[in-house]
């Protein structure tokens, strides 16, 4: 991530989340990433919640070398407890 939008990001990682999101998604999408000189496959985990206005909003993004449930699980579970 290049300097020029770390402090977008982390606002967004530490703004205020709804309480409640009747709908939410959770899922991942499988990427080619290079990590140190090597292509490998890795895991982006996606939580998506619709709000009460019926608005789609992404609640957490996490990057993992396999696609799992548990990490699934995991993420979700720090956008419960943590909002971020």
């Amino acid at each position: 991530m290049t300097d020029a939008v770390i402090e977008e990001v982390k606002g967004w990682q530490s703004r205020p989340l709804e309480e409640l999101y009747p709908i939410v998604y959770l899922d991942a999408l499988m990427v080619k990433v290079r990590d140190e000189g090597h292509i490998q496959n890795k895991a982006i985990y996606v939580v998506l919640g619709v709000n009460l206005e019926g608005q789609k909003e992404v609640l957490g993004l996490w990057v993992s070398a396999d696609r799992r449930c548990e990490v699934l699980a995991a993420g979700a579970d720090g956008v419960d407890r943590t909002g971020a």
